[in-house]
């Protein structure tokens, strides 16, 4: 399983203003944030390579599933 530390949760969520209903929540948010901390750094040593042209950061939407993002911007999933 990715993790993330207990500074870099907690600074994420000082940063974006997150607060959560309860520790489930929190686990799981943290849970997805780590995933798309993977994905960022993955891309980033990309970036460093020279084998893609921009690097990427974590924003609002790091501790989202893709259904919630997909949500947000009003794409339907399923049927």
């Amino acid at each position: 399983m990715t993790s993330v530390s207990d500074e870099e949760w907690i600074t994420y969520k000082e940063k974006f203003n997150k607060n959560y209903k309860d520790e489930a929540e929190d686990k799981m948010r943290r849970e997805t944030f780590a995933r798309a901390n993977q994905r960022i750094e993955e891309h980033n040593k990309k970036y460093e390579a020279g084998t893609v042209t921009y690097r990427m950061g974590h924003n609002n939407f790091s501790d989202h599933t893709e259904e919630e993002i997909s949500r947000s911007r009003g794409v339907r999933t399923g049927h």
